[in-house]
C-alpha cells in the first residue's frame, strides 16, 4: 500500500515533507540556494555553504564560490525542506531551494520528455 495513501492538509507536517522528497529526489549532500543581488536585481543559484559571508573565512566577492578552498556544503534536511515549502527559514528571510539531479554515481531520478 502506498504509504503517503491519505494525506491530507491536516496530515503532520513530518508526512508532507516526506512525500515532496520522494517525488523530488536529488543528491542530499548539498543543495542549490537562490538568490538575488541587491545591486543589479538579478537572480540565480549556488551551493549553499555554511562558510557563505563568514568573516575570515569567506571571501566573497573578491573569490568566487567555486574557486573558494573553504567551501563547506549544506545537506538536504527536513528543515531545508519545510524552509522551502513555507518560503522563509527560520530567521525569517526568502527561501527557495533548487535540487542538483545528477547523483554522485551519475544516476538520476527525474525524467523529461517533449512531445
Amino acid at each position: 500500500m502506498d504509504q503517503h495513501a491519505g494525506l491530507t492538509h491536516f496530515s503532520p507536517t513530518e508526512s508532507k515533507i516526506a512525500l515532496f522528497r520522494s517525488f523530488f529526489r536529488g543528491r542530499d549532500d548539498v543543495y542549490p540556494r537562490r538568490f538575488e543581488s541587491r545591486k543589479t536585481g538579478k537572480s540565480g543559484y549556488s551551493p549553499a555553504c555554511a562558510n557563505e559571508w563568514v568573516q575570515g573565512v569567506c571571501e566573497k566577492p573578491k573569490v568566487k564560490c567555486a574557486e573558494c578552498p573553504n567551501r563547506r556544503f549544506l545537506p538536504v534536511t527536513d528543515d531545508v525542506i519545510r524552509w522551502h515549502l513555507s518560503g522563509q527559514d527560520d530567521n525569517g528571510r526568502d527561501f527557495v531551494m533548487g535540487v542538483y539531479p545528477m547523483l554522485r554515481d551519475e544516476t538520476c531520478f527525474f525524467l523529461a520528455a517533449d512531445f
